[in-house]
């Protein structure tokens, strides 16, 4: 066996450890994309929020204040590098959102019929998991 044929055979192991590899970077790029979106979209909000609390009477930034609670929610929810104090958190995260998305694409994609069974498998997943108790 030559070293390239070699290279293409891979063990279930082997096979199970480059998809994590994989998977971890296109969720990092996924979770990039998502805080670059949202970083761009608080830009022009950010602004508002400033001139909002600046013609305000009062003292306290109180649209500024709501904006940094809302960013730092939004942290939660992206975890963008898996901090495990989020995890503690009841909040839904992009990880989240992933696993349910593979796992369902694994068990359910042979049974489907078409796209949007899988989409509506995906939505009924993420309602039954993440309801509010």
């Amino acid at each position: 066996m030559t070293q390239k044929e070699r290279v293409l055979v891979l063990t279930q192991e082997e096979s199970t450890s480059t998809w994590r590899k994989t998977r971890n970077l296109l969720l990092l790029q996924v979770k990039l994309w998502i805080d670059a979106l949202r970083d761009f979209a608080l830009m022009p909000v950010g602004l508002v929020c400033y001139l909002l609390d600046l013609a305000s009477d009062s003292k306290e930034d109180r649209y500024w204040n709501r904006l940094m609670k809302w960013g730092r929610q939004s942290d939660h929810h992206i975890n963008l590098f898996q901090h495990e104090s989020f995890d503690k958190k009841k909040a839904v995260t992009v990880d989240d959102l992933a696993d349910i998305v593979e796992d369902v694409l694994k068990k359910d994609v042979k049974d489907s019929q078409n796209t949007q069974q899988l989409v509506e498998t995906i939505k009924q997943r993420v309602k039954t998991q993440f309801r509010p108790d």
